[in-house]
Parts: structure tokens; sequence; C-alpha cells
């Protein structure tokens, strides 16, 4: 058997070795009649009770020499209270300061050193995802902008707005290295209607940093978390609890905390299983015309795949879109905290499956696709130094399908929910230079983007085993090329297979007929594309993928039928999570 990887019983984010820290408490006092302003300078603050996030097992992001002590990283917060808001202020070492680009202020992860702090009212979160626990939960953004307003979010629902009474004022000192952080927020923002806050009240809240330190990079390299050392795993749905009190806190003693409603989130790897398993029984059937798309494949395999799409539909984008920053910026401890529950802990089950299951070489004059569990596709090829990667994104692919990633391809690589940025580097250092092709430049740590080698529309590139690699696409006079390029892949021997990526034109389309389309049904072009092509199969992309952008709706289920219906006559699968088609040479 060949190894594609690491052994799947191995897991690819050990914990750390460290004994974990308990669970913090702190403690609000009451302002009292003490007059705050809030501009960005805490003289006027009391003394009061401190919050120390300086321990090393408090930090998320130290691969590669991301983290260079505390000078690079430290901070110090303090909690305060009256009837109308709650006082929160921050002291962050950090010797390199990024300021808000406001161009990137509406995103889900504005460009900015900044601080989250997230407040769980009922005490009751435990994990991420959409679940009834998180409706009373909120998360107010801080930075360094000239607005001075506060940014509150609702990841559960995935918006944001600006708080009418709140404020906050981030200021910076480059002489010593200190970003001091101060806001006041309304109770209104905070508590449901009807709730006043009293000494007593114990909220569960959690501080998060995170620290920009390239002046390119749209991710934080680094984080640090008031409760990020709690557990061997960072654990998200985990908050430290902070009581308010209205008398100075005598001599650093605690008062007695009520304890949390709830324990730790159930792990849900039975219900996750059973879907697998029902996938292995009902495999994926050709839709040919003589049955409608829905019931190709039966009844049992339509309930699974309805299942499977309500919970990918239902998975909070924000959260979605901030695990995909944690992995691109190896943040091991937090992703494998997410991946305990929900949609990541299946898709993470996933990559076990496709795994063992490309271990497989396919007959001579074939080759196996692979839909990969999050995004992308993996197909090997019967000589495996053939195999490659297109659009792979998701945990553990570094380790587990590296045997597949002799090349790689990204039809949309600034769209970092598309791509792997730790197997790109992995690619780019790799002593067999295994290369990425992309046409467009993007951060990656530690390559220059002058130095970045792209693809030109109409070229072929032939990799050291012969795979013909021709890239599909246009430019325009000045140079500029639309967000996606398709390529058209032929293997030695073997079928040709076509991705069209999002934007491919009929004009742009080169080479003939195919063995194999992957056709995205978000291509304006998808229907025409298929006629010219002449597929002997199209296999259709982006299904079971999560809403990663605002403005743009996901590909749906009942879109992909519809697509279906649309292509007859010619024939089409659609692949779920960590299944395969084996593609042959017919031509």
């Amino acid at each position: 058997m060949i190894a594609l990887g690491i052994a799947a019983q191995q897991d690819p984010n050990p914990p750390t070795k460290k004994t974990p820290m308990p669970v913090p408490l702190s403690v609000a006092c009451q302002r009292s009649d003490r007059q705050i302003v809030i501009d960005g300078s805490l003289l006027d603050w009391p003394e009061l009770p401190a919050i120390e996030l300086g321990d090393q097992r408090q930090l998320s992001g130290t691969a590669q020499n991301a983290w260079r002590g505390p000078k690079d990283l430290a901070a110090v917060g303090f909690f305060m209270w009256d009837h109308d808001s709650l006082y929160f202020a921050c002291t962050v070492k950090d010797d390199w300061h990024r300021a808000l680009d406001a161009q990137t202020l509406m995103q889900e992860i504005p460009v900015a050193d900044s601080i989250l702090l997230s407040i769980d009212v009922d005490r009751n979160t435990r994990k991420l995802g959409r679940n009834r626990e998180r409706i009373d939960d909120a998360d107010f953004w801080l930075a360094q902008e000239d607005s001075h307003k506060v940014m509150k979010w609702d990841r559960l629902r995935g918006s944001s707005n600006m708080l009418e009474k709140g404020r906050q004022v981030v200021v910076h000192d480059k002489e010593s290295g200190i970003t001091t952080y101060e806001m006041q927020i309304p109770w209104s923002d905070i508590l449901a209607a009807g709730h006043a806050p009293a000494a007593g009240l114990v909220l569960d809240i959690n501080i998060v940093v995170n620290d920009f330190d390239e002046g390119t990079d749209p991710l934080p390299q680094t984080r640090i978390g008031w409760t990020f050392g709690c557990a061997d795993v960072i654990d998200p749905g985990l908050y430290g609890s902070v009581m308010l009190i209205d008398e100075p806190l005598l001599q650093s003693v605690m008062p007695e905390f009520p304890p949390k409603l709830v324990g730790p989130a159930p792990l849900e790897a039975a219900y996750w299983d059973k879907i697998y398993r029902g996938f292995a029984a009902h495999p994926p059937v050709l839709h040919d015309g003589k049955d409608p798309p829905e019931s190709t494949g039966g009844i049992e395999r339509l309930l699974l795949l309805e299942q499977l799409e309500r919970e990918i539909a239902d998975y909070p984008r924000i959260d979605f879109v901030e695990l995909q920053a944690r992995i691109h910026r190896r943040m091991s401890r937090e992703v494998a905290g997410i991946s305990l529950h929900g949609v990541p802990f299946f898709w993470l089950q996933g990559m076990l499956e496709v795994e063992e299951d490309a271990k497989q070489e396919p007959p001579a004059h074939s080759v196996r696709i692979f839909r990969l569990p999050q995004s992308g596709w993996g197909i090997r090829a019967p000589i495996l130094t053939d195999s490659c990667l297109v659009d792979v994104a998701g945990m553990g692919i570094p380790d587990r399908l590296w045997g597949l990633g002799n090349f790689l391809l990204l039809t949309q690589p600034i769209d970092m929910t598309r791509r792997n940025d730790q197997l790109l580097l992995r690619l780019a250092a790799s002593k067999d230079h295994r290369p990425f092709l992309s046409h467009i430049a993007f951060h990656l740590p530690f390559v220059d983007m002058k130095d970045m080698p792209l693809v030109e529309a109409g070229k072929s590139y032939v990799q050291p085993g012969g795979v013909k690699v021709t890239a599909l696409g246009h430019s325009l006079a000045d140079g500029s090329v639309p967000l996606s390029f398709g390529y058209r892949v032929g293997f030695p021997g073997g079928p040709v297979i076509v991705f069209s990526g999002a934007a491919l034109r009929t004009e742009d389309y080169t080479g003939g007929k195919c063995d194999a389309l992957v056709l995205s049904p978000t291509n304006l072009n998808a229907l025409a594309i298929a006629r010219i092509a002449e597929p002997s199969v199209v296999i259709i992309d982006e299904v079971f993928m999560c809403s990663s952008l605002p403005n743009t709706a996901r590909t749906s289920l009942a879109l992909a039928h519809t697509l279906q219906k649309a292509l007859l006559p010619l024939p089409s699968v659609l692949l779920g999570p960590a299944e395969s088609w084996l593609v042959k040479a017919a031509r």
C-alpha cells in the first residue's frame, strides 16, 4: 500500500504537553463617581484587578517564528461598570502596530491589530456553529480607526453594525511599543430588553488580541486569548467569567462564582459517522435523464444529501471564514478545538476517508477524482507522481494528501476559502520542486509576491511526469485578468479533465473534447462551455460548500439539480464530500 500522508489514526494537530491553565475568573469594579473619558489614556482609571494575557499557553499562531517573545505580543486587560455602560481597557505590548485599513472595515476579518471582546450573557455557549445557545452572544471589535465607534458582530446571523452610543479609542505609542485600547459599551447593547446590571451579575467573556506583523498579509499571524490556555486544545466555546461588584476587590480574593449552566459540548461523532456510512451504502449514480436528478441514486441518497445540505447551509459564514484563517496561519490548537464539533468535525473525518481511499491505484488509462470534504478536488492517477490537487482547502491537507500534491491548480487563488497556505508553503519548499499554478499573485508568508510564478492564458505547462496543464482564460490589453481561470489537464495515456472555474468564456476554451468537465454552476457560460467541451461526464462543482462571501449566494443542492436537468443529454454526476468518480480515457 502507498502511504499518501500520515497514518489515519495519528492526530495532525497533537495537543500541547504544557499543563492547561484553570478557567479564569475576574471582576468588574463599579465606576462610582470617578469621571472616565474615553480618549485612549488610562490615567483617569482607578487601580483595578488585572486580566493577564502573557502566558505562552494563551498564544495561538507561533509557528515559523510568528511570535518572538513578550515584546511581540502580550496584554493586560481591565473591566469597570456603572448602571449605563460596561467599560473595558487593555494595554498591548506590540513592537509593530498595524492600524485599520478602512477599505476592510466591513469585511468578516478587518485587517488591523485589534481586540475581540466576546460576551455570553446566559453563560451557556459551548461550541461554534448555528445553535440556540449563541442567540444572546455578542462580539465587540476594537481597532485604531477614525470614527471611534464600536463595531458589534452577530456571528450567528452573519451581521455587523456600529453602535450609536458606544465609543472606543485606540492609541499606539511607537516609542514604548504599547497600544492602549479603551472602550465603553452601553448595557442596552449587551443585555436583553428589560434587564439591568447589578452587583453579582456574572458574564462569560473572552478577550482575544489579534496581531498583524506583516504589511501585506490580510490575516493575523498571532493571537492571544484569555482562555486559550485552559485546555490541551483551544475550545472556542470556553469563556472566562467576570462578576460585577460594587466595592473594591480586597486582597485579590475572588468572590464565590455561581457554576456555569452547562458543561462542555458533547461530541457528535456518531451523528456524522452515520452520514458517511449512508453515503458508502448509497454511492453516486450517473444522471442520464432516465430519472430526475433528485431521485438518481435512490430516495435514501437524496435524504442524505438534503440532510448534509441543511447542515452546511446553516453553518455561520463568519465561523467558516475564521476557521480558514486559523488553518492558513497554522493556529493548530484553535483548529483542533473547532474541529471537535459540527461541520468541521465532518470535514476532518472525510479527510481520513479520502486519505485511505486514495491509496488504491486506479485502472490503466483512467484516474479517480475525489470531491474533497470542504473544497476542491484530488486526482489519483495510476502513477502516483502524476496525481494532483485542485482548489483544495481545509485542515490536515499538507500531511494527509501530500501524496496527491505533485502539483496544484488554483482556479480562484485570491479566495482564501479555496486554498491551503500551509500546503502551498510546503510545495514551494519541496526538494522535488512541486509547483502550484496560479494566474494571480497573492500574499503567502515568506514568499515575495513579485517572485510568484504566474501562468498565462492559453499556455501549456508540462509537469515532470508528462501531465499537460493548459491555462484557460483571457487577459485584457492592460494586463488585467479575471478573478478565475480554468484549466485543461491531460494525463499521459489517460483522460483529459477540464476545470471550468467561475469566469471561463466559450472563446477562451481550447483543446476540443474532454473526458470529464468539472463545471462551476456560478459560471454564466456553464451550459455553453459544456456543449463545446462535449465531455463524457459533467461533474458538478461547488456544491456542499459553506457561504464565504456576504454578497455571493452559495451553490445550493437545488441549483445543482437544476443544472443537471439543463445539461441533458450530457450525463452528469453529483458527488458528496469524500466521494469519488472513476474517469476513463474514452478518446
